[in-house]
């Protein structure tokens, strides 16, 4: 700061200037070396490669799962056939014995007692 307060820099004009020049970027050439750009289209295309392997593993890995619930589901509906029909065999062996039971305790009670 000078003596009087005042800054040393020059007062400010109340008209907007322009720069006279704006930098420029300069033009892209082709430089024939095209070994990074060669690189980066491999890995991609070794990428989609190894992409694709991934999808069609999954591809025959479901229809593998879906193979193997079809044969739970038949195992699951055979389960239930032999279930209910031990069921009703176990429900008329028992009926049986005691029809059997019922008549066998009738005909001691229709028969004289011997003293």
């Amino acid at each position: 700061m000078t003596e009087t307060g005042k800054s040393s820099r020059a007062p400010r004009s109340t008209v907007p200037t322009t720069p006279e020049a704006y930098p420029t970027t300069p033009p892209v050439l082709p430089s024939g070396d095209y070994t990074y750009t060669v690189e980066i289209v491999m890995n991609m295309q070794q990428t989609l490669g190894k992409l694709t392997e991934a999808v069609d593993s999954l591809k025959e890995q479901s229809k593998e799962q879906a193979t193997e619930i079809r044969g739970i589901g038949k195992d699951v509906h055979a389960a239930k056939v032999v279930i209910s029909v031990v069921g009703a065999l176990i429900v008329g062996a028992i009926a049986f014995v005691g029809w059997v039971a019922k008549a066998y305790l009738d005909y001691l009670a229709a028969a004289p007692h011997k003293p």
